[in-house]
């Protein structure tokens, strides 16, 4: 197939609904066409000849021109968002583009897209059944995967200097699990009852004060890996707030993937792992006992390690290409063309498509 895409790579998630399918697409042989730039900005005349066009959350005037344009010459078009945007709280600062008179044009380019749309792609069942809210004739769920360049970080050894450290990458949208949850405290606890213990957070703080607690503010995304390699434990508290239903549960793929055990909150896409996939589930209240359980336990750590480890590497991307595969295929030929197979699998490198 030849295939257009619209997705920021300013952000997480058009990386993880954009450039990284099209990569995975691309190296299995399918041609590619970035359709926005940062620099140069949305490049419609990148649409011909292509059998689709993928469109990741984006929803501006030029865009539904680019969607019109599309259909009009019968290129399938597909839209994906991976947010619940009816969801998000009012102290989150993504509420400025969804709520009150803006959220309104925002949802009304929203329902023009999906009721445009071939197929609409949501991460998960909840965001799926609101894209059939808004319209959307078609919807399938698929779900964030881990990019490929993850798995090739060398981890650091378990237990490093004698201490062992747990962290949480936590975005700016998480001060509101921060503000609901009694995390500072918890944290707080085994960090005094675990001398050996060390805790990190990345992106939003716990304020807390104690002299192995540290926060850092950024981190590079796509340094990401390399900070979770130097963690033993990840951790993934959210809040049991509409907006988390609608999340994805790719930051505990993404612990996994380095082989690192895990703890998550039972809500939203955490709800239906465990064990099995190398974590513990674990209520508000239970953060200093879980995190204590693994500090003073290092052979259940190890086990965990292992699972994670094994079911980390099977959520990577590339083995999860033929679901988009599928999918953007199965929406050509609902405009009546046979999908193009695929060539000769390719090399691909992500700063081809993060410029």
């Amino acid at each position: 197939m030849r295939i257009a895409y619209v997705a920021d790579p300013n952000g997480p998630g058009g990386f993880y609904r954009g450039i990284s399918p099209m990569l995975a697409l691309s190296a299995r042989g399918h041609d590619v066409a970035q359709v926005w730039c940062p620099i140069r900005g949305l490049l419609p005349e990148r649409i011909a000849g292509c059998e689709v066009l993928h469109v990741h959350r984006a929803h501006r005037r030029d865009v539904l021109a680019l969607v019109a344009a599309a259909k009009r010459n019968r290129v399938a078009v597909v839209f994906d968002n991976d947010d619940d945007v009816l969801a998000i709280p009012k102290n989150n600062a993504a509420h400025r583009r969804y709520g009150g008179f803006a959220g309104e044009r925002a949802l009304r380019g929203i329902r023009t897209v999906l009721q445009a749309a071939e197929l609409a792609i949501a991460t998960c069942p909840t965001i799926a059944q609101r894209f059939r809210e808004y319209g959307a004739e078609h919807v399938e769920v698929i779900e964030n995967y881990v990019p490929d360049a993850a798995l090739d970080v060398v981890p650091r050894r378990d237990g490093g200097g004698g201490m062992i450290v747990a962290g949480w990458v936590a975005g700016s949208e998480h001060h509101v699990d921060v503000e609901r949850l009694p995390l500072r405290e918890q944290i707080g606890r085994a960090l005094d009852a675990h001398p050996q213990l060390v805790f990190e957070s990345v992106g939003t703080g716990l304020g807390l004060r104690h002299e192995r607690y540290r926060h850092i503010s950024h981190v590079d995304f796509f340094e990401l890996p390399q900070k979770l390699a130097e963690w033993d434990v990840g951790i993934a508290p959210i809040a049991d707030i509409p907006f988390n239903h609608g999340r994805s549960s790719i930051k505990v793929k993404e612990y996994a993937a380095q082989g690192r055990p895990w703890l998550a909150s039972p809500v939203g896409p955490y709800a239906d792992l465990g064990e099995k996939q190398g974590g513990r589930l674990v209520p508000d209240d239970g953060w200093a006992d879980a995190l204590g359980r693994l500090v003073a336990k290092p052979r259940e750590r190890a086990k965990l390690a292992k699972r994670a480890r094994k079911w980390g590497r099977a959520q990577a991307i590339s083995a999860n290409a033929g679901l988009w595969e599928r999918a953007l295929a199965e929406a050509v030929t609902r405009t009546g063309r046979t999908p193009r197979p695929p060539g000769p699998p390719r090399p691909v490198s992500v700063t081809t498509h993060v410029r």
